[in-house]
């Protein structure tokens, strides 16, 4: 019995030899710049454990967007990839070193590569929960939908609010037109017919007059400094079948 555990065991450590040693995690914050014709770009992503999965945010200061939540964030071993939101399925494919310090990899939009490395930074930056509800804004829980007209250009946007079971609202903005959906409004409040968004992720902010029907708002939005007209519309609900 004894020569038999003592070769089990002898097995046991070569099967642990075999196995691939990589002791770095790709955790932390860490800051790329991406070369484009059109200039330099820096990025930002916070990348840390969410229980069992991986999960990241991004920054883009010269864009003005911070802490945008990414989804399907893939990690495996030293293999890294980070789905962004956009047109063209943008996203960053790359690879961990071995001292954990950096990231080579490939900023990838509409078919087209561009090499990227981030250097790591710090340690992951705690993720700032949302701030609590003001007023009543329960009569906001819906899709409302507006036009904003930024010199020129159309941007078709998208409030989703949603109420949770202790009366809570939460909400999101969708820009259609960029293909960036789920951005999170950070503070929700409403003082008689005056509704305030802080939209903290894109750097800006929404302040309207709710209609007295609780059909529109009209009202200013806000962003880098630039104040533009914007109408919102409550999108009718779909009927059940």
């Amino acid at each position: 019995m004894k020569n038999f555990i003592k070769l089990g065991g002898l097995v046991f450590a070569a099967i642990l030899l075999m196995l691939p040693a990589f002791a770095a995690t790709p955790a932390g914050l860490w800051e790329g710049t991406l070369k484009t014709p059109n200039g330099d770009i820096g990025f930002v992503f916070n990348i840390h454990r969410d229980g069992e999965k991986w999960v990241a945010e991004m920054d883009i200061p010269v864009q003005g967007l911070s802490a945008f939540p990414l989804k399907d964030v893939k990690i495996e071993g030293a293999a890294i990839e980070i789905p962004m939101p956009g047109q063209g399925d943008p996203s960053y494919t790359g690879k961990l070193s071995e001292d954990g310090e950096a990231i080579s990899g490939d900023y990838r939009q509409g078919g087209a590569d561009i090499p990227m490395e981030l250097k790591w930074k710090s340690e992951p930056r705690a993720v700032e929960k949302a701030q609590a509800n003001s007023g009543e804004v329960q009569v906001l829980e819906g899709v409302w939908e507006g036009v904003l007209d930024a010199n020129g250009t159309q941007l078709h946007l998208r409030f989703n609010f949603t109420k949770s079971a202790d009366g809570s609202v939460t909400g999101t903005l969708d820009s259609l037109d960029q293909g960036a959906n789920g951005l999170p409004i950070n503070g929700i409040s409403r003082s008689g017919d005056t509704v305030k968004l802080d939209l903290k992720t894109v750097g800006g902010s929404y302040e309207a007059t709710l209609s007295k029907d609780a059909s529109s708002m009209t009202g200013t939005f806000t962003q880098g400094g630039g104040t533009l007209p914007l109408t919102m519309q409550r999108k009718a609900a779909e009927k059940k079948k």
